[in-house]
């Protein structure tokens, strides 16, 4: 069954740089612990569309995730559309928005997944939704600290 996620956190920064820094994805090994390498598959001449090779920790289960995913960033709306082409989940799509938010910039995470485990499953899927929704944490949080982090330079 497909899980529905959504965080969300604001950052102290404009809109203009949060969207330049999460569209950085080759640094983000660099801002987030449990990402241990990102490859640039293709890129499209505009550089709106994005295919890219993951691979991320999972300490938890004591796991390496891999996937490929590509991703469609909408400069003037702001939003970046995502989805798995390959990897370990069955389903993992969605949509991550940037809004200007008082003195900075919202953003919003959504995500849905999909992962079919035969035996345990209850008890694994729970420990999956978990993992899924701290990596959404840790991907927001990183992002807002390099953001916040090119204003002091």
């Amino acid at each position: 069954m497909a899980e529905n996620l959504v965080v969300e956190r604001t950052v102290k920064a404009p809109i203009e740089r949060v969207f330049a820094t999460a569209r950085q994805i080759e640094r983000f090994p660099e801002w987030l612990d449990y990402v241990t390498s990102i490859k640039v598959l293709e890129r499209s001449e505009d550089g709106k569309i994005v295919v890219s090779e993951w691979e991320a920790s999972v300490p938890m289960l004591g796991l390496k995730a891999k996937w490929i995913e590509r991703d469609e960033w909408d400069e003037e709306r702001r939003v970046c559309q995502f989805a798995l082409l390959e990897g370990d989940l069955d389903k993992y799509e969605g949509e991550w928005t940037f809004e200007p938010y008082d003195d900075g910039t919202k953003m919003l995470l959504k995500v849905n997944y999909e992962y079919q485990v035969p035996i345990g499953g209850a008890l694994i899927q729970q420990l999956v939704r978990k993992i899924v929704e701290q990596m959404m944490k840790n991907l927001l949080e990183g992002i807002s600290v390099a953001a916040e982090q090119s204003m002091v330079r």
